[in-house]
């Protein structure tokens, strides 16, 4: 009885470790297709990319959407979306300006 119960304890022990493992296989694989996936200008952005990627607020892209950031919004309370090569020309642009 006593080797059964260590038995299953380790085999308990040995899920849990494979699905530790299987979740951070699955991390791994994201970033690293997000880092071999190309990025093109005419790709489109939401606040919560372009926070991820250039570490930019959603309080800095509404005050550069009223600089002159080209944006484009379904409705009035819809979501804003804004595109890989305007955010970049802007950003360029902008550190010229100051």
């Amino acid at each position: 009885m006593v080797g059964q119960k260590k038995i299953k304890k380790i085999i308990l022990e040995l899920a849990h470790s494979k699905r530790e493992l299987q979740k951070e296989k699955s991390k791994n694989m994201a970033l690293l297709i997000n880092a071999i996936k190309p990025k093109q200008e005419s790709d489109i952005l939401n606040l919560e990319k372009i926070k991820e990627e250039y570490q930019l607020s959603k309080r800095t892209i509404y005050r550069y959407r009223t600089k002159g950031l080209k944006y484009s919004k379904t409705s009035s309370k819809g979501f804003v979306t804004i595109t890989r090569g305007d955010l970049e020309q802007f950003l360029k642009k902008d550190i010229y300006d100051r």
